[in-house]
């Protein structure tokens, strides 16, 4: 083994010295004054300078030394020295523009710790004073701590399997002073006998882990021949002559499970491969799950890493490119059902919409008049105006009521707009599939025109149910819920 030394010996007895400081006594004038402590094994050198170079000089008084007197291998705590702790890490990442953690995983390791020798260390404590008044003061503080042990602590470190141990009281000499005699006659010593039962570590393996969990695969255009920018994926790419670099053909993100997973509320299941499965249309409801539905607990064992119900995670990556994260346990009346608390700081944010048809991210956002009292990220209700309308199934119609529709409200070929829905002023309203509309009181208004959104990732929340949507750009979908398909996810054991 390499030179290795990390003081562990050092540890004990600093904060065996630790244990005995910041005791005080108690003077004649009524001051209190901190006791030092010191280690009592000086060198003698440094000693003769303290001295002044003189044996006439007293010591001084009160203090506390602290020295080893043994070290002893311990064979009744010995065990098998063959024996290996593994312990796996996984650190959170961090975003080094801002220095903060991200959801995203970091760094993982795998530690090896070797199983650590057993000794006995043996110290005494001197206890040094210039009266019994003084003595007394000090060691009634002392041996308060101890029945019959002190617990000691020597690292925070969360992997370090030696860091408690205890300092046992074996014994107590009243005095060293028997005949007064020499320049020191007035110094009395009281000696505490203390033992630790503590640990040498030899140094612990660290390793990083290696497992695959995505890979990606690009493909680009091979028009022209590689330079920087073909390489790095740069498009549109202007040269000599005002060459065009065609953009990124595909990119395929795979996990290493290759499987699919169907996403409803706090429900996940894992599907298998399906047979002739048709694509599926987006659409306001959530699709039935095709394939076959796998053993969430067989799966999860074949791959490395370790399953920790309400501690491992699933990260669902949104098109916005967000993360929504939650922890999993694996439901225990049908395996193929993976429950998911999610954390709420983690889902999207609804999208403001003022009565104007502004989104939140417009400057010029809620600066007018503003009907709706509820939260403007949010709509009442989803509603087919075919079937339903005011005084038609929707009743006590207020200012800043908003409705989803999901069919449209007459035609631009036909200006004679629907009876249900005229304004107060007998003028015709009409608005389209996937539209959201208000009433101001007097008249309706399209503020979320469908048609014009194509660009635009929008999240409404459907107060009557609870449900939050998302607008892609071609039709309203559950935010969140529906399938995901191989590398939109992955869990972390």
């Amino acid at each position: 083994m390499q030179y290795f030394y990390d003081g562990q010996i050092r540890r004990y007895l600093i904060q065996t010295m630790r244990v005995f400081s910041n005791f005080v006594v108690r003077y004649g004038d009524g001051s209190l004054r901190q006791i030092p402590v010191m280690y009592g094994d000086g060198d003698r050198q440094v000693a003769n300078i303290i001295n002044q170079n003189s044996e006439n000089l007293v010591s001084a008084v009160p203090k506390i030394s602290i020295y080893i007197t043994g070290l002893d291998i311990d064979h009744n705590r010995l065990a098998d020295q063959t024996f290996v702790s593994k312990m796996q890490f996984r650190e959170r990442d961090i975003d080094e523009s801002t220095n903060s953690y991200t959801q995203s995983q970091g760094r993982n390791y795998t530690v090896e710790r070797i199983m650590p020798t057993p000794f006995k260390l043996s110290m005494k404590c001197d206890i040094w004073a210039s009266s019994t008044d003084q003595k007394l003061q000090i060691l009634e503080q002392v041996l308060v701590f101890f029945n019959p042990s002190l617990e000691l602590q020597t690292s925070d470190n969360y992997i370090d399997w030696t860091s408690l141990s205890v300092l046992n009281l074996n014994g107590i000499t009243w005095t060293s002073r028997q005949v007064p005699t020499g320049t020191d006659s007035t110094i009395d010593v009281a000696t505490l006998s203390l033992d630790a039962p503590i640990w040498i570590s030899p140094p612990v393996k660290v390793k990083h882990l290696g497992v695959i969990t995505k890979v990606i695969t690009s493909l680009y255009d091979a028009s022209i021949s590689d330079d920087d920018n073909y390489i790095n994926g740069l498009s549109p790419y202007s040269g000599p002559g005002d060459i065009s670099m065609s953009s990124l053909l595909s990119k395929d993100i795979v996990t290493i499970t290759e499987y699919n997973i169907l996403v409803q509320g706090t429900s996940v299941v894992l599907l298998g491969p399906a047979e002739d499965a048709l694509p599926r249309e987006p659409t306001l409801e959530l699709p039935t799950k095709q394939g076959i539905a796998l053993n969430w607990q067989a799966v999860l064992d074949a791959y490395p890493g370790q399953y920790v119900a309400g501690s491992s995670m699933i990260y669902l990556t949104q098109p916005n490119g967000i993360q929504i994260v939650g922890t999993i346990s694996i439901n225990t009346l049908d395996t193929t059902i993976l429950n998911v608390s999610w954390f709420a700081n983690t889902l999207n944010t609804n999208t403001g919409i003022d009565s104007y048809g502004r989104l939140d991210s417009d400057p010029e956002y809620n600066t007018g008049t503003h009907y709706r009292t509820r939260s403007p990220g949010t709509f009442d209700a989803i509603i087919n105006p075919l079937n339903v309308g005011p005084g038609w199934g929707i009743t006590d119609l207020q200012a800043g009521d908003r409705f989803l529709i999901i069919e449209d409200i007459g035609n631009s070929s036909n200006s004679d707009g629907p009876v249900a829905w005229k304004n107060n002023d007998d003028s015709d309203f009409i608005a389209y599939t996937n539209d959201i509309i208000e009433w101001n009181g007097a008249r309706w208004n399209v503020i979320f025109n469908a048609s014009q959104e194509a660009d635009t990732l929008i999240y409404q929340t459907n107060i009557y149910t609870g449900i939050q949507y998302m607008w892609n750009g071609i039709s309203w979908v559950k935010s969140f819920e529906g399938e995901y398909t191989k590398g939109q996810w992955k869990i972390e054991l």
